[in-house]
């Protein structure tokens, strides 16, 4: 088999689920899928069977491929592990972030901003997802990044799903607004304030659509 046909569908299939195009408890249908990426149903199974190793999806008897849904349990954990990384980050980024990200993190709410007016969900999930990785790299630490990059789809994925609440993105990117604040500012605990608001408000988000997925 093509291994680059598995990488393909596998990427493919998994950005899908991240940016919450394939939802919590959506069938994926290997022909449906396989038609159209323009390739077999192989890659197509093989991605899957990555993808369930990765429990981002489940088998299930005489349905299939299904996307995972998370647990109560598991985002709450998802959300304290984070809350706890990006705690121990605020003083590396007040330290290490240069005028230059500062401009980026400004960059990309401004863009977030657009895509939000144009009701642009997946794009404002892109932005969101494009706003944190920046905030990450800018403590200039491998370690930490290294770390918390182990994490990123989950984030992403727990993103998607509270940007596409019922409570929409305004909250996040006013959030987002008083991070950079905090950073331009250079003060440490308000930014670690602002990291655990901000969380709180995510976790409400993921909670108020997991209401209605699980």
């Amino acid at each position: 088999m093509n291994i680059s046909l598995r990488h393909k569908a596998h990427e493919n299939i998994k950005n899908k689920i991240i940016t919450f195009e394939f939802r919590p408890g959506d069938v994926l249908r290997e022909n449906t899928i396989a038609r159209e990426m323009g390739m077999g149903r192989t890659p197509v199974r093989e991605a899957l069977l990555m993808l369930e190793q990765e429990k981002l999806v489940e088998c299930r008897a005489n349905m299939g491929y299904v996307v995972r849904k998370l647990t109560r349990k598991e985002a709450e954990d998802y959300y304290a592990l984070r809350e706890a990384l990006e705690i121990f980050a605020a003083p590396l980024i007040i330290e290490r972030a240069t005028p230059e990200t500062v401009k980026k993190l400004e960059a990309i709410l401004a863009d977030s901003v657009r895509l939000a007016e144009m009701n642009d969900i997946r794009g404002v999930a892109e932005s969101n997802t494009e706003f944190h990785k920046l905030l990450y790299n800018a403590t200039d630490s491998e370690a930490f990044v290294e770390l918390i990059f182990q994490l990123i789809d989950r984030i992403r994925w727990l993103l998607a799903m509270a940007v596409a609440s019922r409570l929409g993105p305004a909250e996040a990117l006013e959030d987002h607004r008083r991070i950079v604040d905090a950073i331009i500012k250079k003060d440490v605990e308000k930014l670690k304030e602002e990291i655990s608001i901000h969380l709180r408000h995510a976790k409400e988000r993921y909670l108020s659509m997991a209401e209605v997925l699980l």
